[in-house]
């Protein structure tokens, strides 16, 4: 192989003219390095963001038929209300044999917990990014406000099976439940709102409704079999 031996500069043209080689040299260099990162962060961004909106849509989904269920658990506690209402420390009259219980849905966090960890996260468009951090902290608070709920619930379903009078201890018990199920229903409202209004502000489009028969959407006086049966569920009711 033949070596080309480095000629001697003569003049300040010629060593400006090497030194321009060089530095555009490098400049392109530089140039195509960052083309390769920007081209790989893109590639990761819109990797997590195809994972996290996926993850977000499930999510949004529990939520929309969470909504579709409030005529229902409205009427339920209002129901309710009267009841305990008119029997004061008396006996129920009408005795109920079914209340139910709003649903309760999972809600997944993993992928948007990955994406944040792993740093892709701040990838994102700073608005995205922001939209996202809002949405995962209102499906946190739905999470919290439904496992609340369900403690409500399962007071308000020993009415169910009550033996007699209610007595003034029993009567405030069941009142308070009550009080509590009304606010973690009210909340709840207030949270899927908001929820639901950031998915949009996301483009995020929802699954199918699960159109299926709720438990606290069942009259008061059906029987825990007819329910059971008209639910559908393998692991029953609790």
């Amino acid at each position: 192989m033949e070596i080309h031996k480095p000629h001697p500069i003569h003049s300040w043209r010629e060593f400006l003219k090497e030194v321009g080689i060089i530095v555009l040299g490098v400049l392109i260099a530089l140039g195509a390095e960052q083309s390769v990162v920007a081209l790989r962060e893109r590639h990761a961004a819109d990797e997590a963001r195809r994972n996290v909106l996926a993850e977000v849509q499930l999510n949004l989904g529990f939520i929309r038929d969470r909504v579709s269920n409030e005529p229902c658990i409205d009427r339920r506690i209002d129901e309710l209300a009267a009841l305990l209402g008119s029997a004061r420390d008396g006996a129920l009259d009408p005795a109920p044999t079914w209340i139910g219980r709003p649903s309760i849905d999972p809600v997944f966090s993993e992928r948007w917990q990955s994406a944040t960890a792993s740093g892709r996260s701040s990838l994102f468009d700073p608005a995205e990014q922001g939209n996202f951090d809002l949405l995962y902290s209102l499906l946190a608070r739905v999470n919290a406000h439904e496992t609340h709920e369900q403690v409500a619930w399962t007071q308000l379903r020993t009415l169910e099976t009550w033996p007699g009078p209610l007595g003034p201890a029993a009567r405030l018990a069941f009142a308070q439940a009550l009080q509590e199920a009304r606010y973690e229903a009210w909340d709840l409202k207030q949270d899927a709102a908001f929820a639901l209004g950031t998915g949009k502000a996301l483009g995020i489009a929802l699954p199918k409704a699960n159109n299926v028969t709720t438990s606290i959407c069942l009259p008061l006086n059906t029987t825990r079999a007819d329910a059971l049966r008209r639910l559908g569920t393998p692991w029953g009711e609790p």
